[in-house]
């Protein structure tokens, strides 16, 4: 189950629609970085019929369905009526490969609910789904059930990857940071992020491990957004996670955290990367095992990347431009 290497999107309710929004929604994920989204299942109002051939469109375009099970919209106030929906909806959609579950993105919105029910909830899923697909819960990044046995990695909301992170150092599952803000110009602070915040905190965020899951909030034509309704990606941070996804896709799968002054990803001797965020370093040195090693600049906003050849040694100086979003690559040359 490689969690790291999922990059998601969220579009809440974009299965509700008629054909042709729905289909701007599958035209825009089949053209977009992403390979997971987010949606609320909302069987109540959703057939299960039309809910089911929403997943298998996804999945014919390689895009898994993070299916949140209990929403405020749905009507359920007691945990009797959800262990009932529950017990419906996840036998049905077991059956597809592309499916991860989420209990909720907010369990205040379950005033009536304990830490002990939602474990509870999560056990049901687990006895009903018989593929074992990933499950989680959305809460804040200190929540106690963050470390229940019952989920399979960790769901956080918090304001920056930094923060997640710091909560979670320790935590022995993969934490993934599904509420960190969305990029729009909204009154909601949560909503109106810059293209240039949201860029920064996929890097960050991927780098320290703890990837973040993109959002937007601009209404378009209809008043409608995409992280609520689909339809169209239109924000500027999607062409450069673009090039996250590029840049991980040859990141080795055993690369593993490193703190420093600036997040790191490396295998010692083999592989570093690293995100120098909102520093303007003019240059970076790094103590590494002698041998030769080709050197990369990546702009994460500019979208390039930067060739300074091949250097030799076990102390590397690498320049930079002095700009905020530089990232390094090094590595090993056989």
């Amino acid at each position: 189950m490689m969690i790291f290497n999922s990059l998601a999107t969220t579009a809440l309710g974009w299965h509700l629609h008629g054909e042709k929004r729905r289909a701007r929604t599958l035209a825009a994920l089949r053209a977009s970085p992403f390979d997971r989204v987010r949606m609320a299942a909302l069987a109540t109002r959703c057939s299960l019929d039309a809910l089911e051939e929403r997943v298998a469109e996804l999945g014919a375009i390689g895009v898994t369905a993070e299916l949140m099970l209990l929403h405020p919209d749905d009507g359920i106030a007691d945990v009797a009526a959800a262990a009932r929906y529950v017990a419906d909806v996840v036998p049905r959609l077991a059956a597809h490969p592309n499916v991860w579950w989420s209990l909720t993105d907010d369990p205040t919105h379950f005033p009536d609910f304990s830490e002990h029910d939602w474990v509870r909830l999560a056990d049901l899923v687990a006895e009903e789904d018989p593929g074992h697909h990933p499950l989680s819960i959305t809460v804040d990044a200190g929540s106690p059930l963050l470390w229940r046995r019952a989920f399979t990695h960790g769901s956080v909301r918090a304001p920056s990857p930094r923060d997640a992170w710091v909560l979670t150092r320790d935590h022995h599952k993969p934490v993934l940071m599904d509420m960190c803000g969305y990029e729009g110009d909204a009154d909601d602070p949560w909503l109106s992020l810059t293209p240039e915040e949201v860029v920064h905190q996929a890097w960050d965020g991927a780098v320290r491990r703890r990837p973040v899951t993109h959002g937007e909030a601009y209404p378009d034509d209809d008043g409608l957004t995409w992280s609520a309704d689909g339809g169209t990606l239109a924000g500027g941070a999607v062409p450069r996670i673009a090039l996250l996804r590029q840049v991980f896709a040859a990141t080795p799968d055993e690369a593993r955290y490193r703190d420093r002054d600036a997040p790191m990803l490396e295998v010692p001797g083999e592989f570093y990367l690293e995100y120098c965020g909102e520093h303007r370093f003019p240059e970076r040195v790094y103590e590494v095992p002698s041998g030769r090693y080709e050197v990369e600049v990546i702009d994460t906003w500019e979208m390039t990347v930067k060739a300074h050849g091949v250097r030799e040694g076990d102390s590397l100086t690498v320049p930079l431009p002095g700009t905020v979003g530089q990232a390094i690559r090094l590595r090993r040359c056989p």
